[in-house]
């Protein structure tokens, strides 16, 4: 009888002090909450000016390099998705597909596998929330921890997007379409950010990235499989992109995306092909020959014939539409903010080039940024949340006190 009031008693404990973990791990969130900045943004402008930068006025054909920056591996004890996925099966798989990097992007987490070569670029994918409003965290140094799971207002999250920018060479926004995570209104102001996923297995945000392009933001694609099964042909391969770089170092790939010499490639996928058929069609992907800027015309020429090759430009409106060709050119008019090409070849796969924009001066190429802490409207917030909160655990810690008083 003694030795089972003992094990109750010991039940109760452990079950009390279990509830402390997600009691404070909400408190941690709560605190993410109301210690949040405020921010002040300014209105965009389009790109504008007479100088067009080409990002790919100096891409050699030969220097195309095939990489992905999001599969999952096992990870967190198998608690997140990629449980099935070792990073010896990733890289083996991989590079069966010709491709000559993978970055894996565990969750909240940098996998060090192949941490010792030059070409190893450290990625992750932060973000826990449950509208998936995630970020590619490229050439990360160390995770953020911080994020707000339940609701995001617009400057939840482009302080998320500064605080990355803080230890990150590059940020990419996630699967913007996924689930609302990221908004066509979200698409107008945020800033702080050098690449969107416009192309993912899960979704293709095409009309998120003409947004932010249309407001001015000099925004470059990234396609990538975010497999989560490496060993099912259906989510390997499809989606990936295609960098100009002399070699596989860290600093040449990540300068080249943030210069825009990259496109993204839609591979056209097969419904449960088998693998060893995948890997001989991947041999044969079409590549990008030239995309060259003389005076205002634009000329593209690739190594197949095109079904259509697609000048694109402000308010995702079609500028111009070659049929059966290897090569197309268009001439930039004044009142294009931007163009970029989309090409589209027979079998349905798809290259989504980077644009050509508008800037009043090369020699200083940047991209606008709109959002900026207002600290006074920062401060009155988070005075009052946590008055509000003090005053809260307080008249619990009162009932409290006054309730064990009466038990006595």
């Amino acid at each position: 009888m003694i030795l089972k009031k003992k094990s109750l008693k010991y039940l109760n404990t452990i079950g009390r002090y279990s509830l402390l973990i997600p009691i404070g791990i909400l408190f941690i969130i709560l605190v993410f909450y109301l210690s949040a900045p405020v921010y002040r943004f300014d209105e965009p402008q389009v790109f504008q000016g007479e100088k067009l930068y080409n990002p790919y006025q100096n891409i050699n054909p030969a220097h195309w390099r095939k990489y992905n920056f999001q599969v999952q591996s096992k990870a967190w004890g198998g608690l997140t998705d990629g449980r099935l996925n070792s990073n010896a099966l990733i890289k083996g798989t991989y590079n069966k597909l010709g491709f000559d990097h993978v970055a894996t992007s565990d969750y909240q987490k940098i996998n060090q596998f192949g941490s010792e070569k030059p070409s190893f670029i450290p990625t992750y994918e932060h973000g826990y929330g449950i509208r998936k409003t995630h970020q590619v965290c490229i050439g990360a140094s160390k995770v953020l921890w911080i994020d707000y799971p339940f609701y995001q207002s617009l400057s939840h999250k482009q302080g998320i997007i500064d605080r990355l920018g803080k230890d990150c060479d590059l940020i990419a926004l996630a699967h913007p379409l996924l689930l609302g995570g990221y908004t066509f209104e979200d698409m107008k102001y945020l800033s702080g950010y050098q690449l969107m996923e416009v192309l993912t297995n899960m979704r293709v945000s095409v009309d998120h990235w003409d947004t932010a392009l249309s407001y001015g933001h000099r925004i470059y694609i990234i396609a990538n499989d975010d497999a989560h099964d490496v060993s099912n042909s259906n989510e390997v391969g499809r989606r990936f992109t295609l960098i100009n770089a002399s070699d596989l170092k860290r600093e040449t790939i990540t300068q080249a995306l943030d210069a825009g010499a990259a496109y993204g490639m839609d591979f056209f996928r097969i419904d449960d092909e088998p693998m060893t058929d995948k890997i001989e069609r991947s041999r044969h992907i079409p590549y990008l020959q030239q995309a060259s800027l003389s005076g205002d015309t634009f000329s593209i020429s690739v190594d197949q014939i095109a079904d259509s090759i697609r000048f694109v430009g402000q308010n995702a409106k079609l500028l111009k539409l070659a049929k059966n060709s290897f090569q197309a050119n268009y001439i930039i008019q004044p009142s294009d903010t931007y163009v970029r090409t989309e090409i589209h070849f027979q079998d349905k796969s798809v290259i989504y080039l980077n644009p050509v924009t508008r800037h009043k001066d090369l020699g200083q190429l940047s991209r606008q940024r709109l959002g900026e802490v207002h600290k006074l409207r920062t401060n009155l917030y988070r005075i009052f949340n946590f008055s509000a909160l003090g005053l809260f655990l307080f008249l619990i810690y009162s009932k409290r006190k006054k309730f064990r008083k009466q038990q006595k």
